[in-house]
């Protein structure tokens, strides 16, 4: 009988622990609009019940982690986070696992770079996985209190060798490198490109490097961001596509606003002295001005920049051009 009691009292425990994760109240619908219907029914846990508070200068990534461990665990699941401040290790990293959805709701959920004086870091590090999303909060980069003086990789958000990855309403800021990047990344001596990669209405400004590097990546579509007032350390694009040894293709860049970057608005770089390849580019319907060229275009095939607005670009408002192939550059509005 006794046996029997305990048995029952932790089976009991056990289900009210996995309800837990759905014990939060629904969020409003136009933030769930945002999810799925498949996503919709995944469990999911808030950070803050597994001990980050958003109130102190605590380092919460052992909590951010952990959640996202417990529901890739699972199969699968939500991340959400209360309005706060959390502090990250970008040395540590927040690493994304596969099919887990990091839910910030918008900027009043930020996650701030404790200082580091490391070349290379990444606050949220989505690296050899698959199904990743991403949606609103702040990233917000050390730049300004960077202790160290060398290096150009402190990243906000990093997407390497991943598939099916989509980052929805983020903004990153300050960081000692770039906003955003999209690449690839050897595994055992074997190199993978992300694929299958949104970004969508985000925001990325005020960074060193770049807003936005893209990589060895086949798939891409950047739709409806900003990137702005990059400057610190070279190119100091606005989007820079430049690949050290694979092959960018399959990107589409429309709807954006590029300005106010110290370098170029979009640079594509396939140098000669590298293996590299750039093909199938398509940079639609933007607003790219006050940059140095609008657009810096070398060693690129079958690609096309049409239909966009140039304005106020201080070097070159009309797009230069060398060394391409099968690749269309009209029409597009100057004023």
């Amino acid at each position: 009988m006794l046996k029997g009691t305990i048995f029952t009292f932790a089976t009991a425990a056990l289900i009210f622990l996995i309800g837990c994760y759905k014990m939060e109240p629904s969020p409003p619908s136009e933030e769930t609009s945002m999810l799925s219907n498949t996503q919709l029914l995944l469990p999911e846990i808030y950070v803050n019940d597994v001990g980050a508070s958003g109130t102190d200068a605590i380092n919460d990534t052992w909590a951010f982690q952990k959640a996202i461990d417990s529901m890739a665990g699972l199969g699968g699941g939500i991340v959400r986070v209360r309005t706060g401040n959390y502090y990250i290790d970008a040395d540590t990293s927040i690493r994304m696992k596969n099919n887990v959805v990091l839910y910030m709701y918008d900027t009043t959920r930020r996650l701030i770079v404790r200082p580091t004086s490391s070349t290379r870091y990444h606050a949220i590090l989505v690296e050899f996985v698959d199904n990743v999303s991403i949606f609103g909060g702040k990233i917000v980069g050390d730049r300004d209190i960077h202790t160290g003086t060398t290096g150009e990789w402190g990243m906000g958000i990093a997407i390497y060798g991943s598939t099916n990855v989509k980052v929805n309403r983020t903004s990153i800021a300050n960081c000692w490198g770039d906003g955003i990047v999209v690449g690839a990344r050897k595994n055992n001596g074997v190199t993978t490109v992300s694929r299958d990669v949104t970004i969508l209405r985000a925001i990325s400004s005020n960074n060193r490097r770049q807003a936005l590097t893209i990589g060895g990546v086949n798939g891409l579509e950047v739709d409806s961001c900003v990137f702005t007032y990059t400057a610190g350390t070279a190119p100091q694009d606005g989007i820079d596509i430049e690949p050290d040894s694979d092959t960018a293709q399959n990107v589409y860049i429309r709807n954006c606003e590029i300005a106010h970057n110290i370098g170029n608005g979009v640079e594509m770089n396939a140098k000669p002295s590298t293996s590299a390849k750039i093909r199938n580019i398509f940079v639609t319907n933007n607003y790219i001005h006050h940059n140095a060229y609008s657009a810096y275009v070398l060693h690129v095939q079958n690609s096309t920049i049409n239909n966009n607005r140039f304005s106020a670009n201080r070097v070159r408002n009309q797009i230069y051009a060398l060394d391409t192939t099968n690749c269309v550059f009209v029409p597009n509005t100057i004023n």
